[in-house]
């Protein structure tokens, strides 16, 4: 009998997990949010977006989703993606036979990036349909979308190393870090507060309704995100398997 030793046996299983959940979850929810809209569609074409800026209403609606939903998308794909395991002992059965945990949950990781970039052009096709125009999609929503999902996904994974609650420390971390943006710019915050507000993940730079984060602000968020997921392979690649998991 012919053992598969290859690192991406799993790859086809990953792909049918995360349909099963949470991306087909996610999928009704935007048909659901397209059927309304067409149900309900009246003719015009514009809304108020962020400083009462008309937009056109495919985009707005795009950005008025993502902007409440893209933090609890990235946590329902990726929340207790190490953790569950170690705390409900699949980690035994995916690795009795040699395979790297670290592969093994980067291709998880990625799956999952995969599947929240499809959730906006699966939502935009609906409107297109629905208002007989366009998707509503722009660069720096799609930009927003994949960095909220590295800056957030990447902390979860992280996090979830070391519990399987990590999902709802990050929900924490990130509405604190947008409720103390808006603090920010108005300069009321003690000193103490606001340096930790910027040694903290950057969250509130990946806000679909803002625009895409460059220079200084893109590399903050980039290295941010990249290095936790760093972080989280090198563990994997060291730290033995269920070593000081909480529940």
């Amino acid at each position: 009998m012919t053992i598969d030793r290859s690192p991406f046996r799993y790859v086809r299983w990953i792909a049918e997990d995360i349909f099963v959940w949470p991306f087909r979850m996610m999928l009704v929810v935007c048909v659901i949010i397209d059927v309304l809209v067409w149900r309900f569609a009246n003719g015009s074409q514009t809304i108020r977006g962020p400083g009462r800026v008309p937009v056109d209403m495919p985009h707005g609606l795009q950005m008025i989703v993502w902007g409440t939903g893209l933090t609890v998308v990235t946590l329902m794909t990726i929340g207790g993606i190490v953790g569950t395991d170690l705390e409900r002992g699949y980690y035994r059965a995916w690795f009795s036979k040699p395979m790297s945990p670290m592969w093994f949950y980067l291709q998880r990781f990625i799956a999952g990036g995969i599947a929240v970039l499809l959730l906006p052009l699966v939502l935009g096709a609906g409107l297109a349909l629905a208002l007989h125009g366009n998707m509503g999609l722009s660069a720096d929503l799609m930009t927003q979308v994949a960095l909220g999902y590295l800056l957030v996904g990447g902390a979860t994974l992280l996090a979830s190393i070391f519990t399987s609650r990590g999902w709802l420390l990050v929900f924490l971390l990130a509405f604190m870090q947008n409720t103390l943006a808006g603090f920010d710019q108005l300069n009321t915050l003690p000193a103490w507060l606001l340096s930790v507000h910027a040694v903290l993940p950057p969250f509130q730079l990946v806000r679909a309704s803002l625009a895409a984060p460059h220079g200084s602000e893109l590399s903050h968020v980039l290295g941010y995100g990249l290095g936790m997921v760093a972080v989280s392979l090198a563990l994997l690649r060291f730290r033995p398997l269920g070593n000081g998991v909480t529940t």
